[in-house]
């Protein structure tokens, strides 16, 4: 730590010179909807250390942002240090996303007092907001081919089953849940194990390397270096990196656990649990995280941060378990260092024993300060979800789920808690978080039975799914996630099916539609329009239920992500599914989708606007996307076109030889002229002026 005492001394120095003048506040960021922006605030000389005043707990900065529809957006700021992860400084910091174009207006307030960054009311305390602490700037309209979720804006509840982005597309989580303790990285600041915890011996120094992973770091990437082990951030970049590759969009991990099971990752300047420790934050290691939770989010990785632990030490933590000083703070924080990103879900702790009420208390606290209304969860108790569950249906703070529950409860509990809380009239998101044995999990060798018994059937019940390794697995101890691999390339199939052929937003779960099925058989249906159909084996011949219509029926391969080159047109209300391509012992996906009449097969929308991916299907002639575009051409265009091939022809080569003869008339003029050897040498001339200013 003698680094960063040498440089707090330096820059102290230096703004003890540069403070004396009147302060302002600067907007920095691409002002471009849907990409983040930063503004800064000059205050008072503070170090992360100090106590008197806290610059964490007794300065408080507010900006409001003013949208052009006049909506406000009162975001909490915090102490940056001197802006650059430097833990001494005097810039206070908001990070904001805008969400639509326009003219949009900020007002920033700065203020002190003794716990002044958690009062409720703060009319009383004392007013430091600098000169020029209010300003307008105009936001562009959204890059729609920006990196990750800076093109499809902030991922919301939208009232429905699944989450939606700005842009209008729907959303399908395919995540990890393992390690937990994916912060705990070496190439951190301040990252060190706490004695007590069960992953100590099993990692050099008890945190991670993903040493695995440094090969997937790229140039341009982020890169800094921790000062206290001299590691880099390859290899949890290129973890990302390599995750995202994968078709990974979503990460589950703690943001602190000690009195846990990893205990070394805490954003606090110490983790001895005191109140001091428990109020000081450490500005070089948040510097470095929000640099790996950026990079996730321009790779399309969602960041569920998870707030807490079930252990009872951890639980007790801050404030004994009770919402006071330390853990609104704690929350404060977080929010305004890491809400500014587009896709964020907040758990408020792992396997959550704290309560019913203490559940809303805390979910308060935490909307309070998050200005985005980021979706906020409870993890339940294996295979119980009604535990924590039951008393926050139809409160619309609560709007997600994190289930952890065996593979034998996978449909059945993706469905229960869709129709319940539906029922209660706040339709929850339903994410299957964390699948079971606690010892097992996905291992290295079940990803075909989990495609089978969860993947399937959560997918096709409703729901969203992030995998658990296992605590003997090595959850905690993950370095190198190529080992569940298989599972990742499933899951890329099945989410590419879903996302490009299903309205899947607007399906819902029917097994009871298909008959002389398999008992673990699924049924998603769109009534009248889609249904898709997963069969555990190929060799049954089940049929389906249906509105009365015609319908076109394919088979595809969840193995390989192929569908089959037959497409079978049926009809009627009752359909034979008939026996499988080939590999009748394996499970298939069945897909049936309506024909449409000819009047509404120019209007007809279908769902594969809701992603721009390409589901893997063999090139043939007989492919669906070719043999509706090119087998029923316009008869009107084809006489236009050929027309255009035979009586066009004499007419464009009359044109062309006009256009040469001048082009070759002008250049003997240029010539003669000297017109381009002046052209040339003036551009020289410029050119040299030009170099000369750089």
């Amino acid at each position: 730590m003698t680094l960063k005492i040498r440089i707090y001394s330096a820059v102290i120095c230096w703004l003890a010179l540069y403070t004396g003048g009147a302060a302002a506040a600067s907007l920095t960021g691409a002002l471009i909807a849907w990409q983040p922006l930063q503004l800064d605030v000059v205050g008072p000389v503070a170090r992360e250390s100090d106590t008197s005043p806290n610059p964490f707990l007794d300065i408080r900065l507010d900006v409001t942002f003013t949208s052009p529809a006049g909506e406000n957006f009162v975001v909490p700021g915090f102490f940056a240090g001197n802006g650059l992860g430097i833990g001494v400084g005097t810039i206070w910091r908001t990070r904001f996303t805008p969400i639509e174009p326009g003219n949009w207006q900020y007002s920033a307030r700065l203020l002190s007092g003794t716990n002044v960054s958690v009062a409720d009311q703060v009319d009383e305390f004392d007013v430091i907001t600098p000169a020029q602490s209010t300003g307008e700037f105009l936001i562009a309209p959204a890059d729609k081919t920006a990196a990750g979720f800076l093109g499809t804006g902030r991922l919301a509840y939208a009232g429905e089953h699944y989450l939606k982005f700005s842009d209008g597309t729907y959303w399908l989580k395919g995540g990890v849940d393992s390690p937990e303790n994916f912060f705990g990285f070496a190439g951190f600041d301040n990252t060190v194990n706490q004695a007590g915890g069960v992953g100590e011996a099993q990692m050099p120094m008890g945190v991670h390397h993903y040493a695995e992973h440094v090969a997937h770091w790229q140039s341009g990437d982020p890169l800094f270096t921790s000062e206290d082990t001299g590691i880099d951030s390859k290899g949890i970049v290129g973890a990302v990196n390599y995750l995202a590759s994968e078709g990974i969009n979503s990460m589950y991990f703690l943001l602190m656990n000690l009195g846990g099971d990893g205990r070394e990752t805490y954003p606090f300047v110490g983790a001895t649990g005191s109140d001091y420790d428990n109020t000081h934050y450490d500005i070089s290691k948040l510097h470095q995280w929000n640099v790996v939770l950026q990079h996730m989010q321009n790779k399309a990785v969602a960041a569920h941060l998870v707030l807490g632990e079930q252990e009872q030490e951890n639980k007790n933590w801050l404030d004994g378990g009770e919402l006071g000083t330390q853990r609104k703070l704690y929350y404060r924080e977080m929010v305004a260092r890491f809400a500014y990103l587009n896709a964020v879900k907040w758990n408020l702790s792992e396997e959550s024993r704290y309560g019913n009420e203490r559940h809303i208390a805390f979910g308060n606290a935490l909307r309070r300060y998050d200005w985005a209304e980021h979706p906020i969860a409870v993890h339940s108790f294996v295979d119980d979800p009604a535990i924590a569950y039951d008393a926050l249906l139809g409160n619309d703070l609560f709007t997600i789920s994190s289930i952890q529950f065996s593979p034998e409860n996978a449909d059945e509990f993706t469905e229960t808690w869709r129709d319940k809380s539906k029922a209660a009239g706040v339709p929850w998101v339903i994410d299957m978080d964390e699948v079971g044995p606690g010892n097992t999990g996905l291992t290295e060798s079940n990803a075909d039975k989990l495609r089978r018994e969860v993947l399937y059937p959560v997918y096709f019940s409703g729901g969203n799914v992030e995998w658990y390794f296992g605590f003997q697995g090595a959850d905690i101890r993950t370095e190198n996630f190529r080992t569940r691999e298989p599972m990742y390339q499933y899951m890329r199939y099945a989410r590419e099916l879903i996302e490009q052929h299903l309205p899947f937003w607007e399906m819902q779960p029917d097994d009871s539609a298909l008959i002389g099925g398999d008992s673990n058989d699924q049924v998603f249906a769109k009534p009248g329009d889609t249904y898709a159909i997963y069969l555990n084996s190929g060799n049954r011949e089940p049929r389906l239920q249906v509105l009365a219509g015609d319908y076109t029926l394919r088979w595809f391969n969840p193995r390989n992500g192929e569908f089959d080159t037959d497409i079978n047109s049926v009809s009627g209300t009752q359909i034979s599914i008939g026996p499988a391509p080939n590999e009748l012992q394996e499970d298939w996906v069945v897909l049936i989708k309506r024909v449409a009449p000819a009047t509404e097969a120019t209007t007809e929308t279908t769902s594969e606007t809701n992603t721009a991916d390409s589901t893997r299907e063999p090139e043939t002639d007989n492919s669906p996307g070719q043999s509706e575009s090119t087998s029923e051409s316009s008869p009107e265009l084809g006489a236009a076109n050929t027309a255009s091939g035979k009586s066009g022809s004499a007419d464009w080569w009359l044109l062309t030889t006009i256009a040469l003869l001048l082009c070759f008339r002008l250049l003997l003029g240029f010539r003669r002229w000297r017109i381009l050897p002046r052209t040339f040498n003036m551009l020289g001339i410029q050119r040299v002026k030009v170099n000369r200013v750089e």
